[in-house]
This record gives C-alpha cells, structure tokens and sequence, in this order.
C-alpha cells in the first residue's frame, strides 16, 4: 500500500536560491543555471500540435483563432505556475501530493498522463520525419517496417540520451536549448522569407478577434488542438516534475532522478517537506515564486504562442501564398514545400527542422510519461525497498517498458476511438486537475495559498477545459 502523511515534516527554513545554485543570480547565470524547466516544457510542447494539426487547422478554416493562441498559453501558464506554488512550498511533485487527496486521485493523477500519451504517435510521428528524408519522398503503407525500424532507432537514442549526465531533467534541458535554438531560428528566418504581408496583416488580425469561431471547425480536431497549445493543458501539472528536479525551494531538500550514466545514487524521499511560516522565509518562498514566473512567462508562454503561431502562418502562408496543395497534416509538409521552391537544399532543410521538432517531443513525452509512475511507485514502501531505494532502477525500468510499447505501437495503425481519448484526455485532465489544485492549496498555510486572481485564471482555464472537452466527445458520438 501507498503511504501517507496528513501534514508535511517541518523544516526550520527555506533554502535560498544561492544557497541551492551556490552562485549569484545574475541574468546570464539564471539562463545558464537557473532556467531550463520551462524549457523542458516548451520544448516538449513544439511537436504533433504545433507542426502537424495547427498547420492542417489553418489551411482549412485560416488564423481567426489566433485569439486563442495567447488565451490558451497565458491559462496554462498560470495552472503551471499554481501547481509550482505547491511543490516549491512543500518539495513534492504535484502526483506524490495528490496522495493526500487519496490514492484514487494519485492514480487518476498519473493515468492522466498516461492516457494523454497512451498511443506510440509521438514517436512514429518523428521517424516518419527521418524516413522521409532518407527515402526522399513521404513515406506510404508499404513502408511501415522501415519507417517502424526508424523509430525504434531514434527510441534507443532517446534511451541513451536519458541516460547520459547528472540529472535527468539537465540532460534535458542541455537537449533542449540546442534543439529549440535549430527550430525556432528556422521558423523564423523561414516566416520572413516566405510568409506574404497579408498573411501576416491577416494573423495580426486574428490575435485580437477574441470570441471570433470561423465556420467549418471541427469540434474533435478543435479540442486536440486546445489541448497541445502549450504542453498539454489539464495534464500540464507533470512539468512541475522539473522544478522539483531543479531543486526548487523545498524541492532541494527531497532529492531528484539522477542519471544511469553519469550520475548517482540519490535519496528520493516519498514526503514532502514544509518550511515554519516566518517572515523571511515567506520573503525567501516569494523570491521562488517569482523567479519560477519569469521563466514561465519569458520562456514557456511567449514560446508556446510563437511556436503555434509561426508554423500555422507558414503553413497558410504557402497554401495561399505560394498555391501549394500539400498533405499539411504529414510530418513532411515543410520539406515537401521547400523541395518545390529551393530543391533538395530546402527538402532538406525541412527535414532537419520537422526530426528536430518532433524528436524532443519524444523524449519529453516518454519522460514524462515515465515521471508520472515513479511519482505514484515511489509512494509504495515494498518498492523502495525491493529497489533499494535507487529511484533510477525504476525510472529506467519503467522507461524501457514504454518505449518498447512505443516501438510495436509503431506496427500498427491506432483505433480512432484510442486518438480521440489520447489527444482529448489532456482537456479532459484540467476537469479532475483544477479541483486537485484548489484542494492542496487549502492545505497550505493561509499565507502561502494562491490570490484570488490566480484562483480567477483556473477557473476560466477549467471551463474552458470542459467546455471544449464535452463538445468534442459529443460531436464524435454524434450527439449533434
């Protein structure tokens, strides 16, 4: 059985940023040192939404719904930030804290993630990318086994990659700057080459018609959609994993998943711990806080609406623009586009830029997948102890699990009832999510709780959440 404590142990004291990074925050140090969870988040956020149906959504119905974009970041942003709240406060992951609600909500915490990434498609859709490439042409039904021993290559790379250096979540991180500095320099130089002045006038125009619904969406294809403008809405609460990793206010006190090559073994404790409410150390908890908004802010949320925005603007660009027909919810649409107007430099080019983004959502979904179950394992005393405490024999176990299951994914063709509950169940996550998140901060100390402005921003994000969620499953039963 899962154990529990009703209260968090007490600490005398708040570990300071300093005391944790041991270096001075300067701003070219929180860059080098201090951020990277948010990156980790964005980086994982530019995949399948992003590049395969945003772009597919703008050819069809255009960029009115722009509006949404930055709604949709700004929303996540602050469930993220409110979820942070907790486990810097207490030093747990939002998962290992639901245990307090019960074990049922641990458990529907972590199946979240699961059943948000449940089908193999994030990782067939990046060895399609380098197929593609290889074969020169977008790979069809005959070339399932080659583009399926594709993908179990790039599923050993992300083994290995995992496995490499102290931390996981810094060898994550590591991946991620250099991964997102190749796209996002890509999608820009390529959004000023080749996207006409209407198109953008037209985007521009878009991001202000707030409450604007063109004709023709789809309620189903609108709801994934929704889900993956950011990370993945209602499930968004796994990132806080990474900030905990980081060392985080408490979170420094509870240890983190070291990597198999290159790091050791860490004490990872199954409780949280809470610091005495004083004056200086609530002063040094809001330090925390803020430093955990502005990366937030600065990388997650601005990120995630330009890494929506740019590739449905390059997409819409070219079809309108430059009168490509293309199959625009392949994971080829850039290459096949750039082959027709520079040739194989520009095919590619889009190959480069189509691996490199959906390769890092890979990595970031098994991860995060992964995170989900040692969050709920740990909690089991048997585990540990079989395990002998190294939180990494699980981790990698686990890991190895979902990427074979990933890899004979890869050999079929997924139910379409199976893509509906995976792209939805994120949306579906803010319903259970939301409710979780108010419980816990009632639980906190009155002076470390969440303002009532923050408290507005869920539940705006919460309805919407379901809204959208219900509409979705109702249109494809076919209840209207």
């Amino acid at each position: 059985m899962a154990e529990e404590k009703t209260v968090w142990e007490v600490a005398e004291k708040i570990p300071t940023p300093e005391e944790v990074f041991k270096t001075e925050l300067t701003l070219k140090k929180k860059i080098t040192t201090l951020w990277g969870s948010a990156l980790i988040a964005l980086g994982t956020s530019i995949g399948s939404g992003e590049f395969l149906l945003g772009p597919s959504m703008a050819i069809k119905i255009g960029l009115g719904l722009f509006w949404l974009i930055w709604i949709g970041a700004l929303l996540q942003t602050a469930y993220i930030y409110s979820w942070a709240r907790i486990s810097i406060a207490t030093g747990e992951t939002p998962i290992t804290t639901m245990f307090k609600i019960g074990v049922w909500a641990a458990i529907l915490g972590a199946l979240g993630v699961f059943l948000s990434f449940v089908w193999g498609g994030w990782a067939y859709s990046s060895a399609t990318a380098l197929a593609g490439g290889i074969l020169g042409r977008m790979p069809g039904v005959a070339d399932r086994p080659f583009v399926a021993t594709v993908g179990v290559i790039l599923l050993l790379l992300t083994f290995l990659i995992l496995s490499l250096g102290r931390r996981v979540a810094r060898t994550l991180e590591l991946f991620n700057w250099f991964d997102l500095g190749v796209v996002f320099t890509s999608f820009i130089v390529l959004a000023i080459i080749l996207v006409p002045p209407d198109v953008w006038a037209e985007a521009a125009k878009g991001l202000v018609s707030v409450g604007y619904i063109p004709p023709g969406v789809d309620p189903v294809v609108f709801g994934g959609w929704w889900g993956y403008i950011g990370f993945a809405t209602g499930i968004n609460y796994i990132i806080v994993n990474y900030y905990k990793d980081k060392g985080f206010g408490m979170g420094s006190l509870t240890g983190f998943i070291s990597a198999l090559i290159g790091g050791k073994k860490i004490e990872v404790s199954p409780f949280g711990k809470i610091f005495k409410v004083t004056p200086e150390n609530v002063s040094t908890y809001r330090r925390w806080l803020k430093l955990a908004a502005e990366e937030l802010l600065l990388i997650f949320c601005l990120g995630a609406i330009v890494g929506m925005a740019i590739p449905m603007m390059l997409s819409y660009g070219l079809m309108h623009g430059w009168k490509f027909e293309l199959a625009w919810n392949v994971p080829l649409w850039l290459s096949l586009a750039l082959n027709k107007l520079w040739g194989a430099p520009g095919y590619w080019w889009g190959v480069i830029v189509a691996v490199f983004v959906l390769f890092k959502t890979q990595m970031g979904v098994a991860d995060a997948i992964v995170r989900a179950f040692c969050d709920a394992f740990w909690k089991v005393e048997g585990v540990r102890k079989a395990l002998r405490n190294d939180i990494r024999i699980l981790y990698y176990l686990t890991l190895a699990i979902i990427l074979a299951w990933a890899s004979l994914a890869m050999f079929t063709s997924a139910p379409v009832w199976l893509i509906l509950i995976s792209s939805n169940m994120a949306n579906f996550g803010a319903i259970f999510g939301v409710p979780f998140l108010f419980y816990l901060d009632r639980k906190l100390p009155k002076e470390l709780r969440m303002h009532w402005g923050l408290k507005v921003l869920n539940i705006v994000f919460f309805i919407m959440c379901t809204t959208i969620f219900l509409l979705s499953v109702a249109k494809y039963l076919g209840l209207y």
